[in-house]
């Protein structure tokens, strides 16, 4: 964690340089910015964009779903002030995007502009300021890689990653059915019927997943494809997870709510293979390591001074 702790120093030392200096190499070059952060002009256009992401979803960024004004223009700058961050870091650091995430956010766009492109020219933002936040959205996963990702090689730290994963995510699949179906409560002797189906289900089983699906179908239900959940996903019930993770592997168990029921088969995570885990590898690493970055960045955020021109 030093080192990582270090590059975090390294990139607040640095950023700050480089607005304190350099600020006008960042800026819009346009004559009345709605405000300047740092030194850094904001177009109104920048603005206006994240004005519009505030109000569409104030909950999103700790508001009421009836905002102030003055609390909806606060939250935009707060999203201005992010914006400059990533983008004065990717330079600092000497990033640069890969072909692919290029293309990427290029098709982002392209599909963003065709879907909303009626009303980002009501709120008076272009396509090429839609580029311009898209891609600093982009930057920070590229900074977030380059602080704490040191690379498959790193066998100290991919053991960390892999532990966490088996700590912290279970594999399963399962049958679930709820109580209520179009708004009627089954009676209890159609829920008790449901249960038993469950617990046959469960008897029915081996340990071969393919049982398990075979024993679902007898009973008229269809059993789940693999699903790999978090400690803390929401979507299911209080303490499924739990339940799930203390499980023997290959096992099944009936696992009763009180609006449904579970037949869950329990996956061993590690076996499922190498191409599993390197699909869930970024987002460990942000699980892991999200917090820090988060304090990193509000952090350096907290530096800047802003200037309201035009709000």
């Amino acid at each position: 964690m030093k080192t990582v702790r270090k590059a975090a120093a390294l990139m607040l030392a640095c950023s700050m340089m480089i607005l304190s200096f350099s600020g006008c190499s960042l800026s819009f070059g346009e004559e009345k910015p709605a405000l300047v952060i740092s030194g850094t002009g904001i177009s109104r256009e920048i603005y206006n964009y994240y004005y519009d992401l505030v109000e569409g979803r104030p909950g999103d960024y700790n508001l009421s779903d009836s905002p102030k004004e003055k609390e909806k223009e606060d939250a935009a700058v707060e999203l201005c002030k992010r914006y400059i961050a990533l983008n004065s870091s990717f330079v600092i650091h000497n990033l640069r995007l890969s072909t692919s995430e290029k293309v990427s956010i290029s098709d982002n766009v392209n599909n963003h502009w065709m879907r909303f492109k009626n009303h980002y020219n009501k709120i008076g933002v272009s396509k090429q300021t839609l580029s311009k936040v898209f891609t600093s959205a982009a930057y920070e996963d590229v900074i977030f890689a380059a602080m704490y990702d040191k690379g498959v090689n790193d066998k100290a730290q991919e053991s960390e990653i892999r532990l966490y994963f088996y700590r912290e995510y279970a594999a399963f699949r399962s049958v679930c059915v709820y109580f209520t179906n179009s708004g009627k409560e089954m009676t209890q002797a159609e829920k008790q019927n449901v249960i038993n189906d469950m617990y046959d289900i469960s008897a029915n089983s081996d340990e071969s997943p393919e049982s398990f699906s075979r024993a679902a179908a007898e009973k008229g239900y269809a059993a789940s494809d693999i699903v790999v959940l978090s400690r803390n996903s929401d979507g299911y019930p209080a303490g499924f997870f739990d339940t799930v993770y203390d499980m023997f592997d290959n096992s099944v168990k009936v696992i009763t709510y009180g609006d449904c029921v579970f037949a869950v088969r329990k996956e061993n995570l590690e076996k499922l293979g190498e191409g599993l885990y390197a699909g869930y590898r970024s987002s460990l690493i942000k699980d892991m390591y999200g917090e820090e970055w988060q304090k990193t960045i509000d952090s350096y955020i907290e530096t800047f001074t802003v200037d309201e021109k035009n709000i």
